[in-house]
């Protein structure tokens, strides 16, 4: 699975922070591989979030949850991705090998 996000010019540090956040609630889930990545070609100010989990029905369980009256450490993260990014979406992959 990966989170890509399209930071605001300047603000990929931002999201950098709410992903380190992010990938510590992740680890506590289970999830394994988490890695952060930012752009060295390409789209400029882009920051990438990707991890591998067991079950998808785990991970959106867990999301919905996530945004179902967030407590304050939730809604700083939402607020944190939400003023600094531009545009994001999702990628999710079958690990075949």
């Amino acid at each position: 699975m990966r989170e890509v996000f399209q930071a605001e010019r300047g603000k990929a540090p931002e999201i950098v922070a709410a992903f380190k956040t992010l990938t510590k609630v992740f680890e506590e889930a289970g999830y394994t591989n988490l890695r952060i990545y930012v752009d060295y070609a390409g789209p400029m100010d882009a920051v990438v979030c990707q991890w591998e989990l067991d079950s998808l029905d785990q991970y959106f369980t867990m999301e919905r949850g996530f945004f179902v009256n967030p407590d304050e450490n939730a809604q700083s993260l939402i607020d944190t991705l939400n003023r600094n990014a531009a545009s994001g979406y999702k990628e999710i992959y079958e690990v075949i090998q």
